[in-house]
């Protein structure tokens, strides 16, 4: 009997793999936290008296010392002189050791307590182990590393928010954690995205800021990067920076560097007739002289640029390596003076971001006075040391070179949302909502079309009516899905109170559930009919059904060589060995095939799988595949039911194929309950809906959240919790949730586009 070592990025993962490898029945010696992740020590009991011997072995040994075997005899001795002297459990089995000489032990009794007890002792943690406040979980260690990156504790609490509840579950990881957090922080940032919506709606920028933070080497670079786009022949510079030695010709060597014209005004020169001269240029650039946030000459360096009749954007140049408090008092005089002069100063660049320690004062500060940043400074090569935001991986460096700061405070909870804060607040909501709309249509196929389709809610119902079919028809135009890909079909009856049949989903050929639904009322009339018409548009494609279909479907699917699945009760009659029987009577009669791992309505679960080959009555010529499945919960072990499937074919090669879908049926049975509880609200948010338009979102809806929820992929994760963060109220990390806060996704997203694209009145 040997130890072996796992390591998994949680101890759910690290107990997933004990149990692959070792088994149910593995004895766990010890777990601990290493800088890999959680470390757990675990035995397989080869024999009875090993499997006694694992407990000894857990007492005599530290998690840093050296598993050295002993024999099965020595440990049974050892742990009985444990219980000898142990008051007695309260909880578990009645133990009953005798005191005499170990010898006489039945160690095979000794084993069978002891695991009982074990049993016993993990059931009692599960049902009484204390659950974490869901506001708290992993909230400390996010503050904590917000805190240690130099954010404010003001605008920590802020950003956090309440937190979702995905953050609360075992696979939120660190680096998940993490991620999650920078996505918050970059939904709250105002960033410039595109360079090309700089140049071309400026002409004119005017670079501000104090003393020394990198103005000048700014402008060349900025100079540099619009060369490099349009050539130097539509730039000018400007410097007015008259005190400093040597300003003008640093500058004048960057100007003749990049080719472009610079010019020199003198101190009391003005800036209109300048700027006229330079008409004939598409940008202009002016490096301004630096001062101090508590120059009186601020004010009327500020003015002189504010007077001039063309249109100029300040920029100012915050320096990352600045005091929080410094940094705050820096941009407030700044706007101030700005907005005395009759400007506006709505834009920064971050400079020095290579020499910073910590990036969370300066984003702290741009996040709270709103300012948009364009780009960001880090290091003196011109041009390659100036990059967008958007480009770069800034928010997540700044979270993970956090460290202990001394000059943290702790965060003041009670301090009250302002209106700034409520103002940020919202603009973040629109900011997430906009990338969360635009990540679900990239990731998952069809979610545009539901965007579409959702957007016919608010038209009047003959124009529904007219859009409604021409996106029907433009839908009917798609081209065929891939290979290999499944039909997902629905019940032939409606649900109970229902009045309508689930639509036909399709899943492509990466096991991906397809967010546009078929609406079957719409198809030919009768299974066969049905299948006829799916055939014509997806004849290499394979059928999940339901239900079992009737002999009539499965001899059209016979005849054409389709490939098909479908869920069954334990009380289905199937024939084998020439008598018929109930298939949950078979159980035991089937060949295991292997454990197979997946994501089962919002949680990790593996099932184990055995077949046995059957025939229907009715059709004994037609060999079929009987389906066994136990699902048991990945983390506790606990039975979660058993489940049947029949299929077809007998053939070995197709085995590992129909595992792999019945999988699949299985982690998308809850589709048709899901499309209901979407029907059901969306009559509460628009009574008056188009029924087929209501029952195509209810479906595609039902799809997204059901992929959602199904997928372990970090994207999903983080969209998962992106939605859950849109709505204050708690909502459980389960498809019917995520449903929900699609929904209230949608409704938002609506209304936003349409205060940003209001209806245009036109009067006689």
């Amino acid at each position: 009997m040997s130890a072996q070592r796992f390591i998994g990025a949680n101890s759910r993962e690290a107990m997933n793999q004990v149990r692959l490898v070792l088994g149910e029945e593995a004895l766990i010696l010890s777990s601990r936290m290493t800088e890999d992740g959680v470390e757990i020590m675990a035995l397989a009991p080869e024999t009875p008296a090993q499997t006694a011997a694992a407990p000894a072995l857990a007492t005599l040994a530290e998690p840093d010392d050296d598993i050295v075997p002993v024999s099965a005899r020595q440990a049974a001795a050892a742990y009985a002189s444990q219980l000898s002297t142990r008051s007695p459990l309260p909880v578990g089995r009645p133990v009953a050791v005798s005191t005499t000489s170990a010898s006489a032990m039945d160690f095979a009794a000794l084993s069978e307590r002891l695991l009982n007890e074990i049993q016993d002792m993990r059931q009692l943690i599960d049902r009484q182990a204390p659950r974490p406040d869901t506001d708290l979980g992993c909230r400390p260690q996010l503050l904590k590393w917000l805190l240690e990156a130099g954010f404010s504790g003001r605008l920590s609490e802020e950003i956090l928010g309440t937190t979702p509840t995905p953050l609360q579950q075992p696979d939120a990881t660190p680096a998940r954690l993490r991620a999650w957090l920078a996505e918050k922080l970059d939904s709250q940032l105002n960033q410039l995205g595109d360079e090309a919506e700089l140049f071309d709606n400026t002409r004119i920028i005017a670079l501000v800021g104090p003393t020394g933070v990198g103005k000048t080497t700014t402008t060349a670079k900025l100079a540099a990067r619009y060369v490099m786009r349009h050539g130097a022949s539509q730039v000018a510079l400007i410097t007015t920076d008259h005190f400093r030695i040597g300003a003008h010709e640093q500058l004048r060597i960057y100007a003749r560097l990049l080719g472009v014209e610079l010019r020199t005004p003198g101190p009391a020169a003005e800036l209109d007739p300048l700027l006229g001269e330079l008409a004939d240029k598409r940008l202009v650039i002016i490096d301004t002289v630096g001062m101090s946030q508590r120059d009186q000459r601020l004010l009327e360096q500020i003015t002189q640029l504010g007077s001039s009749s063309q249109a100029l954007r300040l920029m100012l140049v915050v320096n990352a390596t600045s005091h929080g408090d410094t940094l705050e008092e820096v941009v407030q005089t700044y706007r101030s003076a700005a907005q005395a002069a009759g400007c506006r100063l709505d834009d920064c660049i971050l400079s020095k971001c290579d020499e910073a320690a910590r990036l969370g004062p300066a984003l702290d500060t741009i996040i709270r006075h709103g300012l948009r940043l364009n780009y960001l400074s880090v290091g003196q090569q011109v041009p390659e040391d100036l990059q967008l935001p958007a480009a770069s991986t800034f928010l997540r460096q700044a979270l993970e070179l956090a460290r202990p700061s001394l000059f943290a405070a702790k965060p003041d909870v009670s301090t009250p949302r302002q209106l700034d804060a409520l103002v940020r607040g919202l603009l973040s909501q629109s900011r997430t909502i906009s990338s969360l709309r635009s990540n679900l249509s990239q990731r998952i196929a069809g979610f545009a079309q539901l965007l579409d389709t959702w957007s016919l809610m608010g038209l009047p119902q003959a124009v529904q009516d007219a859009s409604w079919a021409a996106l029907l028809s433009a839908q009917e135009c798609l081209a065929p899905a891939e290979p290999n890909g499944l039909l997902l079909w629905g019940a032939p009856r409606p649900m109970a109170g229902a009045t309508w049949n689930m639509p036909l989903l399709t899943v492509d050929n990466a096991a991906h559930l397809v967010a546009r639904p078929w609406l079957t009322h719409r198809m030919p009339i009768g299974p066969q009919p049905r299948l006829a018409w799916c055939l014509s548009r997806w004849p290499a494609h394979r059928h999940l059904w339901s239900a079992c279909p009737s002999l009539q479907v499965l001899e059209v699917l016979c005849h054409n060589d389709q490939t098909w699945l479908s869920p069954v009760k334990g009380r289905q009659r199937v024939i084998y060995q020439g008598e018929h029987k109930p298939l949950g009577t078979l159980l035991a009669h089937s060949d295991d095939v292997g454990i197979r791992e997946l994501r089962y309505r919002g949680r990790n679960v593996y099932l184990n799988l055995s077949q046995l080959p059957v025939t229907l009555k009715g059709s004994p010529h037609a060999p079929l595949r009987a389906w066994f499945g136990t699902l048991h919960d990945s983390h506790g072990g606990q039975c979660l039911g058993q489940r049947w499937w029949l299929a077809s074919g007998d053939a070995q090669g197709t085995l590992q194929g129909q595992m792999a879908d019945l999988v699949l049926q299985l982690s998308h049975d809850e589709l048709a309950k899901l499309t209901g509880r979407g029907w059901t609200l969306l009559a509460d948010i628009q009574p008056h809906l188009h029924a087929e338009v209501r029952l195509y979102l209810a479906a595609g809806l039902a799809a997204t959240a059901v992929r959602l929820s199904n997928d372990s992929e970090d994207w999903a994760f983080q969209a998962r919790t992106q939605l859950a963060g849109l709505l204050p109220e708690k909502r459980t990390d389960n498809a019917s949730g995520i449903l929900e806060n699609l929904l209230h996704l949608l409704t938002v997203n609506d209304a936003l586009t349409r205060m940003n694209n209001p209806p245009i009145s036109i009067c006689a």
